[in-house]
């Protein structure tokens, strides 16, 4: 699909999302800017240009409480044509992992309920979509339990008692977050949201390790290719 196809499309492209769609990723334990991610990658690629409004370390939550969507409705109110694009979720499915270790046999929900993360994803969609904004958004990249549980948890908490709380069982970490890209499937169905799949690219592949970074959660400079060869497909499938 050509530039002039996609505005005319999908006009005027915002994206709100974590570290991953900002481009970051960890190297040797460091943060690092990827140097082509798949948003440059996709604006090259098409000749256009996506309003980036992601953050590193931000959760749905965060957006819903800092009203960050009326805020982009006020400034975008003069566009006659406007799209956003959630790529987010991922934090919002992370734990409070000192508190974990602190009393690993009681229960803890994740950073944003799972119950309360539907509720306030269908209701930033609904704001977005009574303003007459196209909605799409991405099912989360997957996560590696025991890079995350290795070079992540056991860094800023007590990994046995963690451990505990897992009940020895490290994939309780990406059973987790499937249940928030679940979530994230059915609410974009549920309001008639287009649905973008970078996720299935990377399950489907034997080697998606060598796609990712040491700590389990962030792409690579190779993930990246892979997630915008995953939109690309979408958009080239669109009629």
């Amino acid at each position: 699909m050509i530039a002039e196809n996609i505005s005319e499309k999908f006009g005027n492209i915002t994206l709100f999302g974590d570290s991953i769609p900002k481009g970051y990723t960890t190297i040797g334990g460091k943060i690092e800017k990827i140097e082509e991610n798949a948003v440059q990658i996709l604006e090259k690629e098409y000749k256009i240009s996506i309003e980036n409004r992601s953050k590193y370390g931000i959760t749905l939550h965060r957006l819903y409480e800092r009203q960050v969507i009326e805020k982009y409705l006020e400034d975008s109110a003069g566009d006659p044509k406007r799209t956003v694009v959630f790529c987010i979720g991922g934090n919002d499915s992370d734990f409070d992992w000192k508190a974990v270790a602190a009393s690993p046999l009681e229960a803890h929900e994740s950073k944003t309920p799972l119950k309360l993360f539907r509720k306030e994803l269908n209701e930033l969609i609904n704001k977005l979509q009574r303003e007459g904004v196209k909605v799409a958004i991405t099912t989360l990249p997957p996560v590696d339990s025991a890079r995350f549980y290795e070079t992540v948890i056991c860094k800023i908490a007590d990994g046995e008692q963690v451990l505990r709380f897992f009940d020895g069982d490290l994939t309780n970490i990406s059973r987790c977050q499937e249940g928030y890209n679940l979530a994230i499937m059915e609410t974009a169905a549920e309001n008639g949201c287009k649905l973008i799949d970078i996720r299935s690219p990377f399950l489907m592949r034997r080697d998606y390790l060598h796609h990712y970074s040491d700590d389990g959660i962030h792409p690579n400079q190779n993930g990246h290719r892979i997630i915008a060869e995953s939109v690309m497909q979408f958009i080239d499938a669109l009629e």
